[in-house]
């Protein structure tokens, strides 16, 4: 359907476009921004998912920035800039970012020939992870008369979709691009257990040790403790997740890609962007909180089209968990007003100020300091979100970065005066050239300490330095959690919390609580049930998930039952003997079998037990 959409906007229509995961909703819009004059602007939620396309349009000689936040105001100031004046193909942008005085005054000074709105389930309360900074996009659109907006996601009900459409007010001749959720190639299980790390081994090697898989663990203690444990029985497998240094994230996501290591065992966050297309398994340890995150976590098997097993494992009592975890997910209003109080002082934030000002932020810390539970703070922090009052971004790794603001011939006369710091000015100079004239570019301290034969706390020293006698623009590397207030700060008393809102919201959390119940339970074919939560209602069986298997076995099994009887009838009649010593004459996966249909002849009065225990 690639092509549909990219003809569409190329044609100056608006368009929402419904791909599954994995389906490269990027070249969408990607390359009918190439094949047009101008800049496409991209509004994107998560920056971890900007700063990747990004890297992986530059590495294609393509110009793009991102804005974020995190970022100083001299570097959005710059990169506006190179926006307005430079030949930027793409910005990517945060939605609570786009209506700034500062990107305001720049976006009506950009050529912008396509506007993309990516996650745009986002827009929608009735989606599952609504971001009121998104409906700011009609607001933009104002600004950008006459330019075409494509819409994206991989998940949206029918209410969601008719949402988009009506709050990017979309126009008259827009076009509606929906592909189906079915997935053929997927085989879903949901399969009970009261061990789940044992039967996620079992799993894991029914499916193959060495083959590429994903397991998603509910917390990051879990991930350690879940990867451990495969690791002592055999399997490759590394944790991940956003408390690890990023220096490991990096180094176990690299071996996962490469295959050093088959197994990663991760937080939900891990998946966004990674395009590994031979994934042959997906495991949750715990469902998710609605069907759109779960078909979107599971839809990372198998896109290079092959078979592949998406698997939930379900414990006695997930159902009422779920559920406690859903209630617990809207704190009284009294919790969240103290957590937002707690949050300006934490951040110390006068009334009417810090709106976009990132901040480092741990949400332990946060918690001991100001004597709150853990899960209250991060419950009322989601409400608090969801209601547009602030933000909290899991931890980022953001490079060293380096502008030069002088022009050549200044620079020149400071490594003349200052010949203590121009050869690492020239060892900028030599790994990142002329861009650093232009706008901030990354650096590598450790490279620069290595090549100049130095430690790496006399390179920080040194760039500190320049910064301060305004040669050279440095932001030092970053990789720790951020918040911010993304209006300007209330008075917590006055907070203005929408209880009807929050309502709404607590019902239809319930709601899609109850819809992974359902999926979890079964009793019909899984990608169905999927299917008919997305409005597909009359898909057919898929045939390969655990129920449709079980019904086809299941018609199959009289013949093979009958036969079984017959034997072991046959066996006792000649021999008497224990059901254990029964069981030796059988292969394991047969044992189930056998024990019922002992049971059932000793219950017709076929067999019976002898004093020894034997039956005959």
């Amino acid at each position: 359907m690639q092509e549909e959409i990219i003809r569409a906007v190329l044609a100056g229509h608006d368009a929402l476009a419904l791909l599954p995961t994995g389906g490269g909703k990027s070249i969408c819009f990607q390359v009918p921004a190439l094949a047009r004059p101008g800049l496409c602007l991209v509004v994107s939620p998560l920056i971890a998912l900007m700063k990747d396309q990004v890297e992986n349009l530059r590495k294609r000689g393509i110009k793009a920035e991102a804005v974020y936040a995190g970022m100083s105001h001299t570097e959005i100031d710059q990169t506006l800039d190179n926006c307005v004046y430079g030949p930027v193909k793409f910005l990517y942008v945060s939605p609570e970012r786009l209506l700034t005085d500062m990107f305001q005054a720049r976006v009506k000074k950009m050529r912008v020939s396509l506007l993309a709105v990516d996650e745009a389930h986002c827009l929608s309360q009735w989606g599952y992870d609504f971001r009121p900074p998104y409906l700011r996009i009609a607001e933009l659109r104002e600004m950008l008369p006459g330019v075409p907006c494509i819409a994206l996601t991989a998940t949206a009900t029918e209410q969601v979709r008719q949402d988009i459409v009506e709050k990017l007010h979309f126009g008259a001749g827009h076009q509606v691009f929906l592909q189906s959720f079915a997935r053929p190639n997927l085989s879903y299980s949901a399969l009970p257990t009261e061990d789940k790390l044992k039967r996620l081994l079992e799993v894991v090697r029914g499916v193959g040790a060495e083959k590429t898989s994903i397991v998603y663990a509910r917390t990051r203690r879990q991930t350690e403790d879940t990867a451990a444990y495969l690791q002592q029985a055999g399997v490759k497998a590394a944790p991940y997740h956003a408390g690890l240094p990023s220096e490991q994230r990096t180094r176990t996501q690299q071996d996962w890609m490469q295959n050093r290591t088959r197994c990663i065992v991760a937080t939900n966050a891990f998946g966004m962007g990674i395009d590994k297309p031979d994934v042959r398994l997906v495991v949750h340890l715990d469902a998710p909180d609605n069907l759109e995150a779960y078909y979107q976590e599971a839809g990372r098997a198998g896109r290079d089209e092959k078979y592949a097993f998406a698997v939930l494992l379900r414990g006695p009592n997930d159902a009422d968990e779920l559920r406690r975890r859903t209630q617990q997910a809207f704190p009284p209003l009294d919790t969240v007003r103290r957590v937002y109080q707690a949050l300006a002082n934490f951040s110390r934030t006068a009334v009417g100020g810090g709106e976009l000002v990132a901040f480092d932020f741990d949400l332990q810390q946060f918690a001991e300091t100001y004597r709150i539970k853990a899960l209250d703070a991060h419950n009322s922090l989601r409400t608090l979100e969801r209601e547009g009052f602030v933000q909290v971004n899991e931890a980022v790794n953001n490079p060293a970065r380096v502008h030069i603001p002088i022009n050549h011939t200044d620079l020149y006369r400071f490594q003349v005066a200052n010949a203590q710091h121009d050869q690492l000015i020239k060892s900028l100079l030599r790994f990142n050239g002329g861009e650093l004239f232009v706008g901030f570019q990354r650096i590598s301290e450790n490279s620069l300490a290595q090549y100049l034969k130095v430690s790496v706390v006399d390179v920080r020293k040194t760039l500190l330095f320049l910064h301060r006698s305004g040669i050279i623009q440095y932001q030092p590397k970053h990789e720790s959690p951020q918040a911010l207030f993304t209006t300007g700060r209330h008075d917590a008393a006055k907070l203005p919390l929408d209880q009807k809102r929050l309502n709404q919201a607590r019902e239809l959390a319930v709601h899609k609580t109850e819809s992974v119940i359902r999926y979890a339970d079964g009793g019909r074919c899984r990608q169905q049930l999927l299917l008919e939560y997305f409005g597909e209602l009359d898909a057919p069986a898929c045939k390969v998930c655990d129920y449709c298997l079980a019904e086809k076995k299941a018609r199959q099994t009289p013949p093979a039952a009958t036969e079984l009887r017959s034997q072991l009838l046959n066996m006792l009649k000649a021999t008497p003997q224990t059901p254990r010593e029964v069981l030796t004459h059988f292969a394991p996966g047969q044992a189930t079998a056998v024990t019922e249909q002992l049971r059932e002849l000793v219950e017709l009065g076929e067999l019976r037990y002898a004093p020894d225990g034997r039956l005959g």
